[in-house]
């Protein structure tokens, strides 16, 4: 279903949630507003083949429709894995059941809807958290961090993708613009695209690109890399030795 959610003047200024309506446009949504948001998804679910360790669970942070998974269940061809995604909202986690049914079972997969602060992550190798810090109260971010690190097998990993700001504003302003022509070039009008960023306003926080690498660092992890950025979107990943 194509997202029109903002294609109309709304008479007042809505607050952004993963409502029943969100869940029924994700796909077009996510697809038009995240800059490569495929190529993205495979080289997570690469990312997440390389690190993973038998017998223990992927965890993704934010599951939304389910995408995650099946990209996961595309780059583990020969092999087994276990995967609880975690979203908290039910009309999401509904979404994910649908469009994962018929992935194979061999592929443990499970959707949870609740509260990823409040997960127990035991038996982890891999957490994926794309584009789900940036809706968590900043405050809150680095003590959710540590809990995963703790909770994580040694050698495993955190893969974290986010929209980002940097430290120079010009950059970030520049950036902001090329995104926008990005939606634009995607068939959203100035409208829609002037009233979803109203409506993420306070909803949607970005650090700086540094103060995620900084973070990554204060909840533990050794190594930390971007490995991949456009404009004002970076990917990481973070070791944990």
């Amino acid at each position: 279903m194509k997202d029109e959610l903002y294609k109309t003047p709304l008479k007042s200024r809505e607050k952004f949630e993963f409502s029943s309506k969100v869940a029924d446009v994700f796909n077009d949504m996510i697809s038009r507003s995240v800059p490569y948001y495929e190529a993205n998804q495979i080289m997570t679910a690469q990312m997440a083949a390389e690190f993973y360790q038998d017998n223990t669970i992927i965890f993704d942070l934010g599951c939304s429709i389910g995408t995650t998974a099946k990209y996961l269940s595309d780059a583990f061809p020969d092999r087994n894995f276990q995967y609880t995604g975690i979203d908290n909202s039910p009309a999401m986690v509904e979404k994910a059941l649908l469009n994962t049914k018929n992935l194979p079972e061999t592929h443990k997969i499970h959707f949870i809807s609740g509260d990823i602060e409040g997960t127990d992550y035991k038996n982890a190798s891999v957490v994926i958290a794309n584009y789900t810090f940036q809706f968590i109260p900043p405050e809150k971010r680095l003590s959710l961090l540590q809990n995963i690190f703790n909770s994580l097998a040694p050698s495993g990993i955190l893969l974290l993708s986010e929209k980002v700001l940097e430290d120079d504003p010009r950059f970030s302003r520049v950036f902001a613009e090329m995104h926008h022509n990005m939606k634009k070039a995607h068939g959203y009008s100035d409208l829609e695209i002037i009233q979803k960023r109203d409506a993420l306003e306070n909803v949607l926080i970005p650090n700086t690109a540094q103060q995620n690498m900084d973070l990554l660092t204060q909840a533990g992890f050794q190594s930390t890399a971007i490995y991949h950025k456009w404009y004002n979107f970076a990917s990481y990943i973070a070791l944990k030795k």
